[in-house]
């Protein structure tokens, strides 16, 4: 199993978020992803420093599985969980 990260940025001073967005690597474990979102977040806020402390910028991130790649069954597959992690 896979799983796939997103990220959404926000405004903490309007409250507008943009467009979901999905990191092009897929995670083997949930752990891998949960880090690398954490290490995004840093590397994306230290790059956009002065923009971040101005506009007071929030980045949220979550993991998701990815069952993409699984085979299909006839039984009645399991509503998907999401785990998100916000960093404000």
């Amino acid at each position: 199993m896979k799983f796939t990260l997103a990220f959404t940025l926000c405004s903490a001073i309007t409250g507008l978020c943009n467009t979901t967005m999905i990191h092009p690597d897929k995670f083997d474990t949930w752990t891998d992803c949960v880090r690398a979102g954490a290490n995004e977040i840093i590397r994306v806020s230290t790059k956009f420093d002065d923009k971040f402390n101005k506009e007071r910028l929030v980045i949220s991130y979550f993991c998701n599985e990815n069952h993409t790649n699984e085979t299909t069954t006839e039984s009645k597959p399991e509503p998907s969980k999401i785990q998100s992690s916000y960093i404000r």
